[in-house]
């Protein structure tokens, strides 16, 4: 019942939002952004930075707002919402948002195939192009890749080995993740990022994958005080535009909203590898029983079967996967 009144309630504010007109009224346009993710992690953070310049540097014609979390719904729904021009912005993981359409986008989130953080934003930042070219079909334009950060394993009872994770049932983001889990000897499920805290405080999960930062922002240690450093994927997002919408705007407000959304990634850079370890440290220091885990070779041998078997679901597959890996 409250999964039905969420969705009317979200489908009510779509035809509102859409009803005020998403183009140019008056001389200007708006700009409804939307993610996810917290207001206080980087990339809600960021988010801001990304409105408040949109607003300043337009000189009022570009009116630029922003939603976290889940006022407008699951990440999935808020890409519905963005695709059908009822949000002109919203700002996903490419896996779990027009990698609907678009899977091999989930690329981005495999684990154990970038070297570090530096590497991964090369990546992003290589990919761009390439990734705005599949899902403006689909109608979205992307730019603005983000990394939130090298991700650890969060469980209720203590992970220090990969025999540990033996039956484990995990959430993840999307089929990489389950994948993963099962190689890991794990099983996994998907469901919203907003929906983690309860399925852990009632055991509906096990434990969860995520950064430090990601975690300490919806304080998921509360109820899973265990953390295992893997570093086993690396997770981004990219800002996805309303094609329609990116396309209406003149020229001049086009390079004013890319050179925002340049800026809001630097900041985002900046301040989340500070914010990855102030958000460790202080979950040390509420007592986390947080482990460096000592055979993560086992681990990278584990999940070394998988790249052939995404290799193996098609050309497409196997071109992205190429452009990844050929990034240094």
């Amino acid at each position: 019942m409250k999964k039905v009144l969420l969705v009317v309630m979200v489908l009510a504010l779509s035809v509102s939002l859409f009803a005020s007109g998403s183009g140019e009224s008056d001389g200007t346009y708006q700009l409804r952004a939307s993610t996810n993710l917290a207001s206080n992690g980087t990339v809600g953070m960021a988010l801001t930075r990304f409105v408040e310049l949109v607003n300043e540097k337009s000189g009022g014609r570009i009116v630029a707002t922003a939603n976290y979390g889940s006022e407008l719904g699951s990440q999935s729904e808020q890409v519905e919402m963005c695709r059908m021009g009822s949000l002109e912005l919203v700002v996903a993981a490419p896996g779990t948002g027009p990698g609907t359409w678009v899977p091999q986008l989930m690329m981005f989130e495999f684990p154990f195939i970038f070297k570090d953080n530096e590497h991964y934003r090369r990546v992003l930042k290589g990919m761009e192009d390439e990734v705005s070219a599949l899902v403006e079909p689909y109608g979205f334009i992307a730019m603005a890749g983000q990394s939130q950060g090298s991700r650890d394993i969060l469980t209720i009872k203590p992970v220090t080995k990969l025999e540990d994770m033996h039956n484990l049932k995990m959430r993840g983001p999307n089929a990489v993740y389950i994948s993963m889990f099962e190689h890991l000897g794990a099983s996994g499920t998907t469901m919203d990022w907003n929906e983690c805290y309860t399925a852990l405080q009632t055991g509906v999960i096990d434990g969860l994958e995520a950064s430090p930062s990601m975690i300490n922002s919806m304080k998921m240690q509360d109820v899973a005080p265990n953390l295992a450093i893997t570093n086993h994927v690396i997770a981004c997002v990219y800002y996805f535009f309303n094609a329609d919408w990116f396309n209406s705007l003149p020229e001049d407000l086009q390079q004013i909203v890319r050179e925002c959304a340049e800026e809001a990634t630097a900041y985002q850079a900046e301040i989340d590898d500070a914010d990855q370890e102030a958000s460790l440290e202080a979950m040390r220091e509420e007592g986390v029983n947080i482990v460096e885990i000592q055979d993560r070779d086992k681990w990278i041998e584990a999940c070394a079967p998988m790249l052939d078997e995404y290799r193996a679901m098609g050309d497409e597959w196997n071109t992205f996967i190429d452009q990844i890996l050929a990034i240094e």
